[in-house]
């Protein structure tokens, strides 16, 4: 490369580097690119609908959360409220909601999901005279892992 082209490329790096932020909370650069790996799907969830044996009106809906990394992973909420079920029918009007009518706290908290490790979000809603095509909306309410998933499902 010709010299002349080096000093003004050499002084260049140097005033870059030095006015480039710096932190003592940044991680090395090395895990960055893992870690970004990680991030792409670091929690994969599963949204069933199950009907017991004894009470063929009753719908249970689970939706499981499995931590896809090998680290801790923490699940922060907004408040009391984790998750959410709704039920909609082929129109896409809501014909149930479990959150509706319960009250919850106002105070932000936290779940902790091992490396590896899972959570479920169960409730059961009672389907008595419906009939037709519906849509089950399973939410997880987290702030840094917001999850929305749907399940298409037919009752008799």
């Amino acid at each position: 490369m010709d010299n002349r082209l080096i000093l003004p490329l050499l002084c260049a790096a140097s005033v870059a580097f030095a006015a480039a932020p710096f932190s003592h909370n940044e991680k090395p650069v090395a895990s960055a690119r893992h870690r970004a790996e990680e991030k792409a799907a670091p929690i994969v969830t599963t949204f069933d609908i199950t009907r017991p044996k004894d009470d063929a009106d009753k719908l249970h809906f689970t939706l499981s959360v499995h931590n896809n990394t090998s680290k801790m992973l923490e699940l922060r909420f907004p408040d009391g409220q984790t998750h959410d079920f709704v039920v909609k029918d082929f129109a896409g009007k809501e014909i149930w909601r479990w959150s509706q009518g319960r009250m919850f706290t106002s105070a932000m908290r936290s779940e902790t999901l091992k490396g590896k490790g899972q959570t479920a979000f169960e409730e059961s809603w009672d389907s008595k005279g419906q009939h037709g095509s519906f849509t089950a909306v399973a939410v997880l309410r987290s702030n840094n892992f917001p999850v929305e998933t749907s399940v298409q499902f037919m009752l008799p």
